[in-house]
């Protein structure tokens, strides 16, 4: 039976997309900190990839606090049939604008269908799209996994969770620095990004103590620490950026996404629309997508142009803001074109 649609908007939940979706450009914006070198400028990167290195795990907590329980609100056909509107055909479309955008761009030489299969079947048009991959088979599962997203089961989503956080984070350190553990010991239920989804729907119902939340909030502060400085060391050690403290699953990015959801959940957002008006919030919220697919084609034209090529650490700093704007500008407009809407996430 399909329950009655909670109709109470998550203002939490509209603030961290913004957040993300702005992260994931700054992200993007920073790569220079895979290219090691002892100056001002691969600090800097670290920096910002530290600081906003909880744009992805946000992400898909957002989809397990929106979707777990999905059938509170409509059938699991609907389900499928939203998600196939709302990620599928804006993924087929996205991929053969990025599959083509080196002809435009670059001038390049039209793809062969060795290069059109992998477009689509091997994430072979832009590497971002990875997401989508991981999205689409966390949706085949939602199914399933909807029907422990139930209060009483409250404490057993904090287990899968706590086993996500010992298998996908802890267990790697283990591994490095002790020795290996035959990987079949992890259980699939927590393989890949399935312990944030769990972890964002136990934010969204927690009820914690203010003791409990400080706990976590100093833990996510450690994660970040340890993020910037244990990929410090290791680039130290040897001469070029190591990414194991810098993973999405790794012992110092899980606590420090899962601090930062939490955190957004007790801001008193509403004193916000004092200044801001929640319909620019809604607007800004439900483009994250639309400026996820279309940050990088910008970034592209700016690598054509060298823009803020003499200045890269104005680029990194200012360049966020600029297309993180455009972006949202332009899915907004998009989305009010009738047929063009259907093509933007």
């Amino acid at each position: 039976m399909v329950q009655t649609k909670d109709k109470k908007r998550l203002d939490y939940v509209d603030f961290a997309n913004i957040a993300a979706a702005f992260a994931v450009i700054c992200l993007h914006c920073s790569g220079g900190v895979f290219d090691y070198a002892e100056e001002r400028r691969w600090y800097l990167a670290l920096l910002i990839q530290t600081v906003m290195h909880f744009a992805v795990p946000v992400f898909f907590m957002i989809t397990g606090t929106t979707l777990l329980e999905y059938r509170r609100r409509y059938t699991t056909r609907t389900f499928f049939k939203k998600r196939a509107l709302r990620t599928g055909i804006p993924f087929l479309f996205w991929t053969i604008v990025y599959l083509l955008s080196p002809v435009f761009i670059y001038q390049a030489s039209l793809p062969d269908l060795t290069a059109v299969r992998n477009a689509f079947l091997n994430n072979g048009a832009t590497n971002i799209f990875w997401f989508f991959y991981a999205l689409f088979g966390i949706y085949l599962t939602m199914p399933v996994l909807s029907l422990l997203a139930k209060p009483e089961n409250f404490r057993q989503i904090e287990y899968l969770c706590a086993l996500s956080f010992v298998f996908n984070a802890l267990l790697p350190v283990f591994t490095r620095y002790v020795g290996p553990v035959y990987g079949e010991l992890k259980p699939a239920i927590v393989g890949g990004y399935f312990g944030y989804v769990f972890l964002g729907w136990l934010i969204r119902h927690e009820q914690y103590s203010k003791k409990t939340r400080l706990l976590i909030y100093a833990a996510g502060v450690c994660g970040a620490f340890l993020m910037f400085f244990g990929t410090w060391a290791l680039a130290r050690q040897s001469g070029e950026t190591n990414t194991f403290f810098m993973e999405y699953n790794s012992v110092a990015c899980f606590p420090m996404s899962a601090a930062l959801l939490l955190w957004f959940k007790h801001v008193p957002w509403q004193k916000v629309y004092r200044i801001i008006p929640q319909r620019l919030v809604t607007k800004a919220a439900g483009a994250g997508l639309g400026v996820y697919v279309m940050h990088m084609l910008v970034l592209q034209i700016s690598e054509k142009y060298g823009w803020f090529d003499n200045h890269p650490m104005y680029g990194m700093l200012f360049m966020p803001f600029l297309i993180y704007i455009f972006c949202v500008l332009l899915t907004c407009l998009l989305q009010k074109i009738p047929v063009v809407r259907h093509l933007i996430p």
